[in-house]
């Protein structure tokens, strides 16, 4: 099952967010300000599966998917916290880059990237 920008799949996804949107909330580990989402990644039924987020410098400013499941938002601090996530985790997850397709499975991987050359 391919995957889409939140924006690309619904443009007016923030009215069903209650118009606050997730993409540019800073992303922390605990205290540490990992980087910020630079968008979000949904399935055909419009399912949240992943963030993309932007590392900064954490991770030499690099995108990566961090799954739905590894993260939860407050909108009260404008944050979404990974809890736990180490830089050696964060360092293992999924690079992404525009242009790239995403697939989900049901196989050995949660998330297969296709990099544009074979799309």
């Amino acid at each position: 099952m391919a995957l889409h920008k939140i924006k690309d799949f619904d443009p007016d996804y923030v009215k069903h967010l209650n118009d606050r949107d997730v993409k540019g909330l800073d992303v922390y580990s605990g205290q540490e300000k990992i980087g910020s989402v630079n968008d979000l990644l949904v399935d055909d039924k419009g399912q949240f599966r992943y963030f993309i987020i932007n590392t900064g410098g954490w991770l030499l400013t690099k995108k990566v998917l961090l799954p739905i499941g590894r993260a939860r938002v407050d909108y009260a601090s404008y944050r979404v916290y990974a809890d736990n996530l180490t830089k050696s985790q964060a360092e293992a997850l999924p690079e992404f880059t525009d242009g790239m397709m995403v697939t989900t499975m049901k196989s050995k991987c949660a998330a297969c990237i296709v990099p544009p050359s074979q799309i």
